[in-house]
């Protein structure tokens, strides 16, 4: 009996873990909670919420933005760039928009459907795009391979298509209509305000592809208030909750030990 309690043990144990991993993941593209191929949790980065308290000499990573930034997120931002900071928007739907006029700035997202016949995979929207101009911002990186991006307009370039580029606007793959061939900038800047017309180079299967490019950004803060990077997952939200307010996890963790510590006080006194 009791090997037969052992067993019933285990295997609630491992049906537990499993429903656990089901209620703690998501599919939400750009999310954090997602391991699979769209998600970004497999990048290294610290998520941050407060842009007040941003440390210097950081990079902080804006991805997919989808809600605004209010006139005191964008003082906070304007500072941490004075201050020394870099500030990486990757955006590809216009998102950001809104926070680059408030930041001065003269860089917009113009959302597209970029494809290129220079590439080396079947799709076209899968293609190289090449570093130019200031390349310090990414130290050591000649090429990243793209996904589809969209075009940047203002700032100076700091990465570029082939001319055999088009917006592929009917999708077909083809340069059809009054599409035509053109070099795209894809990134710009203006200083340390980077902004990236492909968000899509930091999930989870474009990690491996661009390295080089990763690891120049060097330690990354990603801003989890106003990016795509969340989850509307109730259960995860709540887990992140508990994780991130101390006397919460205490109190959880007295529920956990209370009926142990009961029975154990009810056998020393019988």
């Amino acid at each position: 009996m009791q090997r037969e309690a052992w067993a019933v043990l285990l295997i609630l144990l491992l049906a537990g873990g499993a429903a656990y991993v089901h209620a703690t993941t998501t599919t939400e593209e750009y999310s954090r909670c997602n391991v699979g191929w769209n998600g970004t949790s497999g990048l290294a980065a610290e998520e941050v919420r407060d842009l007040a308290s941003l440390p210097p000499d950081a990079t902080l990573l804006i991805l997919a933005p989808d809600l605004p930034f209010t006139p005191e997120e964008a003082g906070y931002l304007r500072a941490f760039l004075d201050g020394g900071g870099r500030v990486l928007i990757g955006d590809e739907e216009g998102g950001a928009n809104g926070l680059l006029a408030d930041l001065g700035s003269t860089m917009r997202v113009r959302p597209g459907d970029l494809a290129s016949l220079e590439r080396d995979h079947a799709d076209p929207g899968l293609f190289s795009g090449y570093v130019v101009g200031n390349a310090s911002l990414v130290a050591g990186v000649e090429t990243v391979l793209l996904n589809r991006p969209a075009t940047v307009e203002g700032g100076e370039p700091l990465i570029e298509t082939s001319i055999f580029t088009w917006d592929d606007a009917d999708g077909d793959g083809r340069v059809s209509g009054d599409e035509t061939f053109a070099r795209r900038v894809v990134a710009a800047h203006e200083g340390s305000l980077i902004v990236l017309g492909d968000p899509s180079l930091f999930v989870n299967a474009m990690l491996a592809e661009n390295p080089v490019f990763i690891e120049s950004l060097g330690p990354v803060l990603i801003d989890a208030a106003h990016s795509r990077t969340g989850t509307a997952n109730p259960i995860v939200n709540t887990i992140l909750w508990i994780q991130e307010t101390p006397p919460a996890a205490a109190a959880i963790a007295a529920l956990a030990v209370l009926p142990a510590a009961f029975r154990f006080g009810r056998k020393k006194n019988e």
